[in-house]
């Protein structure tokens, strides 16, 4: 065919992202305070229930830090009725696994069921909820093996490295500035006493939130916790947060952790962060994405890994928390380039705040944030993460709904105006720990 004759079709054009099918979850507060957001959807015959209580480590008694961790670690290791092996053996023969986990703002049970097996799980997860008997043995096991941890994790210079950031961003004083998992003398020094008292004040249905999804009949589930949880009653103490800070104490200053024969030096650039309620926190997004969101595509890994190829990956976000969080970028690089990388990333966050992104760079990013969202709606584990996020930090209840249209909306200027707020060189600390002189 001569080449004049061949047909010429004109390139596809985009269509609109998908949008996710966001399930529209029934909602209600039983007699006790406890608030249950139950979403079911018919996929696969299992279900995902999420409870989460504020009993995090900013609840922690300021001499024993560490409890609320240890406290969540010891609910599946014995009740009143089971112990920690006859739990695991009825947990084992449902096909069921019931966790734990200690955040600094809340304290968090997940239970994964059969559908055919909901009835009984409900019921054993609140004996483990309700009726955790703090057995000496177990709690004397799961004391050593937390030291352990700490030891071995103080080991790496990573963890040093994202402790050091979140002490110089938010102070020892403030929750979210120590590992909300606590310190080795406050989990040594803890009674069970004490372990104990905080469970009975802190484990109360006010205040605190259950989520479901998966498959599963509302009124049936409705019924199961109403008898399970019948009698658990009460609210916590309330839990005062620090007021926060728009500058750390060191903004501008580099702080070196020398670690003896260090061929790699970890970097953490990091500054205050913003409210997860607040308007700005899309266009706060669309910025970080554009940044170092992709460890490939943002411009820290677009310089450090695919232009330098200093490192597998460099990267950066905005914490949440129910008070005002951080932001950091971080990466790994051999000693011998630490100061160069440290530049390059200052370099990109300055770039960040002298204009505005290019179109095609923008519309990458809120591609990149739209795209991702329909596939974490696809499983109950993450139907029940995304109503946990709404929950946990009093966002609207159409947030998923309208997450692309106010993603959609971010512009050029919105990502100028919170990158000169939050990228800005002068309002960060640099922190490395390797090796590096404080003069380059």
């Amino acid at each position: 065919m001569p080449p004049e004759s061949i047909p010429f079709f004109p390139a596809p054009v985009p269509g609109q992202p998908p949008r996710p099918r966001v399930p529209r979850p029934d909602r209600w507060t039983m007699d006790n305070g406890l608030h249950v957001v139950a979403a079911p959807r018919a996929t696969v015959p299992q279900v995902v229930i999420r409870l989460a209580l504020p009993a995090g480590s900013a609840a922690d008694p300021a001499e024993h830090p560490g409890t609320a961790s240890l406290v969540g670690h010891l609910l599946t290791e014995g009740t009143t009725t089971l112990s920690a092996d006859e739990l695991a053996e009825r947990l084992d023969g449902l096909g069921a696994a019931v966790h734990a986990s200690v955040g600094h703002d809340y304290a968090e049970i997940e239970a994964v069921f059969l559908t055919e097996t909901l009835a009984e799980g409900v019921g054993l997860l609140a004996d483990v909820l309700l009726r955790p008997s703090f057995p000496e043995g177990e709690v004397e096991r799961v004391r050593a093996e937390s030291l352990d941890a700490i030891i071995a994790r103080e080991d790496e210079p990573a963890n040093v490295a994202e402790d050091r950031a979140a002490l110089e961003v938010f102070g020892a004083g403030h929750p979210y500035g120590v590992p909300a998992f606590g310190t080795a003398a406050g989990i040594a020094g803890v009674p069970r006493e004490v372990l104990a008292d905080f469970h009975g004040r802190f484990y109360r249905p006010r205040g605190a939130f259950l989520v479901a999804s998966g498959d599963f009949d509302t009124a049936e589930l409705r019924a199961l916790l109403d008898a399970a949880f019948a009698g658990w009653e009460g609210a916590p103490p309330p839990i005062a947060y620090p007021a926060g800070t728009e500058l750390p104490a060191r903004a501008g200053q580099l702080v070196l952790v020398p670690w003896d024969d260090a061929a790699q030096s970890e970097i953490r650039i990091v500054g205050a962060g913003l409210d997860r309620r607040s308007p700005d926190w899309f266009a706060a997004s669309v910025a970080n994405y554009v940044l170092g969101g992709s460890t490939i595509t943002g411009r820290l890994g677009a310089n450090l890994r695919e232009d330098k190829g200093w490192t597998y990956g460099a990267r950066s976000s905005f914490q949440p928390g129910v008070v005002t969080g951080g932001w950091s970028a971080e990466t790994a690089v051999d000693v011998g380039v630490t100061a160069d990388a440290v530049r390059e990333m200052i370099g990109e966050m300055q770039r960040m705040t002298e204009g505005p992104v290019p179109d095609a760079e923008l519309r990458r990013a809120k591609d990149a944030m739209i795209l991702s969202l329909p596939r974490v709606f696809e499983t109950p584990s993450g139907v029940a993460g995304r109503f946990v996020t709404l929950e946990a930090y009093g966002l609207p209840r159409d947030y998923w709904e309208t997450y692309a249209d106010r993603v959609e909306a971010v512009t050029a200027d919105d990502v100028l105006r919170v990158a000169r707020r939050f990228f800005a060189p002068e309002r960060t600390v640099r922190v490395v720990v390797g090796g590096m002189s404080e003069t380059e």
